[in-house]
């Protein structure tokens, strides 16, 4: 199969957790693919601003970002490709819910996320998960959203949270998907994408803007989040230290994140080189409350 596409999820996927970017390796193994004419997509939960650093990727520059859980797909130049924003709607009951029971919250724009409740909770969170690229502005004033709306939103609460919310506004069909651990205070991270939304409508809106066939794009990743991807995909493969769900979701397991498994495929695939053999362990995160995110 000529492959035009490698869609790659960020943590743990192409950057092992706890380390500031991608091992030189994976670097010089996705810049040869590129040059080779194939185009790398950075494919993650976060949005285009907490990616769209160089430094971040270890000096790889993405052709294009699936960001938001595929909320949003944008060009390396930020020329957003395809995008399903949230609704007036979503988002008012979002920042209702979390007011009521003070829970924080954010909103994920296209230039920065906004912390609509809870900014020094949300703050304090990301600097205690050094290195993950992650920050917030205070956006208690609420009125960012009067530029553009939001692709995602970012909430921190116990489990019987979104049970409550979906009791009240179950009707807008909202997404929860938990992302990482639960603290030792009981609360998960959860983002919130519109209905229907994940990694796999990204891929598919990217290759029908391509004008290409699903089937000539591959997918790597690692976790729950990556699962839609991965079935989308005409190649979808889990790194070894993925989760249950997303190996089950893929269509063959690779080489261990810390064992450069990203760049094993891309020899393979692109290069004829040696079959990407699966290997190692699963890997934790040092920073709980906010692990998978990518």
């Amino acid at each position: 199969m000529d492959y035009k596409i490698l869609a790659s999820d960020f943590d743990n996927t192409l950057v092992p957790f706890g380390e500031k970017c991608p091992r030189p390796a994976v670097v010089a193994a996705v810049k040869k693919m590129q040059a080779a004419g194939a185009k790398f997509v950075l494919s993650t939960g976060r949005a285009f601003a907490a990616v769209n650093h160089p430094g971040q990727l270890g000096g790889i520059r993405f052709d294009y970002a699936i960001t938001c859980n595929g909320a949003c797909v944008l060009d390396s130049k930020g020329s957003i490709v395809a995008e399903h924003p949230l609704t007036p709607e979503e988002m008012y009951a979002l920042v209702d819910f979390c007011d009521d029971y003070s829970y924080p919250l954010q909103f994920n724009f296209r230039d920065a996320y906004y912390a609509y409740a809870g900014y020094e909770y949300l703050r304090d969170t990301y600097a205690r998960a050094k290195g993950s690229g992650l920050a917030c502005l205070d956006g208690e004033d609420r009125d960012r959203h009067l530029i553009d709306m939001p692709h995602a939103a970012f909430m921190i609460a116990p489990a019987e949270a979104v049970e409550k919310f979906q009791e009240k506004y179950g009707y807008l069909g909202l997404h929860f998907m938990k992302v990482g651990a639960t603290d030792p205070n009981g609360y998960n991270s959860y983002d919130v994408v519109r209905q229907g939304m994940d990694k796999g409508v990204g891929l598919a809106n990217l290759c029908e803007a391509m004008g290409i066939p699903l089937s000539q794009a591959v997918a790597a990743g690692d976790s729950a989040n990556d699962c839609g991807m991965l079935r989308a995909a005409g190649l979808g493969c889990c790194m070894s230290n993925g989760t249950p769900d997303a190996k089950a979701a893929a269509d063959r397991v690779i080489g261990d994140v810390r064992e450069d498994g990203l760049a094993a495929l891309i020899e393979e695939l692109w290069f004829g080189g040696p079959e990407a053999r699966p290997s190692g362990a699963d890997l934790g995160s040092p920073w709980a409350a906010l692990e998978g995110k990518a």
